[in-house]
């Protein structure tokens, strides 16, 4: 694989190519989903390919086969190539990209039990277990859908300046939704988990405990009432912060957005945008994080990116195409779902950095606010800084204390007014394992936070 794609980048200089970049993957994965006490799929399948990207006096091709055989490698270098030469005689803008220096390397993701070496009956037993044990919480447990999935294999990256990456990547995970019903009334909760690593992550990842507290959350929910709406004093769980984080935050941070003028944080680097309180970084090199990785897919160290300090915005999240745009030096910011497609600004890990406060500090002197956490989705706008979040759970605060579980709560508002309303961070830290979509392309990302405390937030409900 690393020949070939050698191979094929002296050949696009050969051709013309000012500068070029291949990829070339092999990625086994196994994905089973269980629903209603049957298996709804259990597919298994290896993913092979080859993705090539040509710079041509400033204009971008792209090409990609799932063929390794050289005939066809060569006919998408070819294509690449050629669209690249069309393209440049009809832009203005002309692409540059930063300096980075050359570099080999092999990376492998530490495995006791490699993925491949384990048999369907045991994956497909973890997600029968998972799901037994939701039902086995309660007769108030309706229904149970519960996932696996797992990705390795082996990658390389290999650009015409030199570099050389081999990657061989291990990622497992499981997720479980417990619906639970009283009369009429439904409720839901969701939960993931997973890590980078082989079938052992699961001797670390307690699944048991997964589905039972997934499934308490659920019947809880069933006693939750109607949910005051107004502007109140908030607190947000590790995962809704997170998710806050990752949504309203990172997306604004990625360089392409701020690049064409499509992020409310464009021109505020080295500008309060944020309380003192607050500090987010994209970490890339966060230990066993679902969104880590040593080189991102122009074959550039990752890094641990400090987005935003004690509430100065200091970085953007960058590929080497928009480091040049910004002026910025490249943060190894370029992600890919896959060799079928073309490197781009992306997150990694990204999170909240932990204060110094005690969750019942920042409790004791609510009178009367709303506890929320986690999420069931929401919107987020980083043009115009705008967001909205449904939590998955919430509940009332009533004189420093947390009483009465809340029905279909929102939080919405300004990003930027939000950052500069939070007036404490605790102590406390959690990541959370997700997958990011951005331009039609999903990669697995981590998000996390402390629990953290929002003055005057806009808290939505049923009246």
């Amino acid at each position: 694989m690393l020949d070939l794609a050698e191979r094929t980048v002296n050949l696009a200089r050969e051709l013309g190519a000012d500068y070029s970049d291949a990829r070339i993957e092999r990625i086994h994965s196994t994905n089973i989903r269980f629903v209603k006490d049957n298996f709804e799929y259990v597919i298994s399948g290896t993913d092979q390919g080859f993705g090539i990207r040509t710079l041509y006096d400033g204009a971008w091709g792209f090409a990609a086969t799932s063929s390794l055989q050289q005939a066809h490698v060569k006919k998408a270098l070819r294509n690449a190539l050629k669209t690249a030469k069309a393209t440049s005689v009809r832009i203005r803008d002309k692409a540059q990209l930063s300096p980075v220096k050359s570099c080999t390397d092999t990376v492998v993701t530490p495995t006791k039990t490699p993925l491949l070496d384990v048999g369907i009956e045991e994956k497909m037993g973890i997600v029968t277990k998972m799901a037994d044990t939701v039902k086995a919480f309660s007769s108030k447990i309706a229904s149970v859908t519960a996932v696996y999935g797992e990705a390795s294999g082996e990658r390389v990256i290999v650009t015409s300046e030199g570099t050389k990456i081999t990657m061989k990547p291990s990622l497992a995970t499981v997720a479980v939704l417990a619906v639970a019903k009283e009369l009429e009334k439904i409720t839901s909760c969701a939960q993931r988990v997973g890590a980078p690593g082989g079938f052992d992550v699961f001797e670390k990842l307690n699944v048991e405990k997964t589905a039972v507290e997934t499934a308490k959350r659920a019947v809880n929910q069933l006693k939750a009432k109607p949910a005051p709406a107004g502007r109140f004093t908030v607190v947000v769980d590790p995962e809704l912060g997170g998710v806050f984080a990752h949504e309203a935050v990172g997306h604004a941070c990625e360089g392409d957005h701020v690049a064409s003028g499509e992020s409310i944080l464009q021109g505020k680097i080295g500008r309060k945008v944020g309380s003192e309180h607050v500090t987010i970084f994209d970490d890339s090199t966060h230990p066993n994080g679902w969104g880590s990785l040593k080189y991102d897919m122009e074959g550039v160290a990752a890094q641990k990116k400090l987005l935003i300090e004690k509430g100065v915005l200091r970085n953007f999240i960058t590929s080497r195409e928009v480091a040049a745009k910004l002026g910025l030096p490249t943060n190894g910011g370029a992600r890919a779902q896959s060799y079928a497609f073309r490197p781009i600004v992306r997150m990694s890990n990204t999170y909240i950095a932990p204060g110094d406060h005690t969750f019942e500090e920042m409790l004791e002197d609510i009178d009367y606010g709303v506890y929320v956490k986690a999420t069931r989705g929401g919107q987020v706008d980083p043009a115009k800084g705008t967001f909205q979040f449904s939590a998955e759970e919430a509940f009332l605060i009533e004189k420093g204390k947390v009483t009465t579980p809340l029905l279909n709560v929102s939080l919405s508002g300004l990003t930027l007014e939000a950052l500069n309303n939070i007036d404490a961070v605790a102590k406390d830290f959690d990541m959370h394992v997700g997958y990011c979509g951005k331009e039609e392309q999903n990669v697995p990302t981590g998000d996390g936070s402390p629990h953290i405390r929002i003055r005057n937030a806009v808290v939505g409900g049923e009246a």
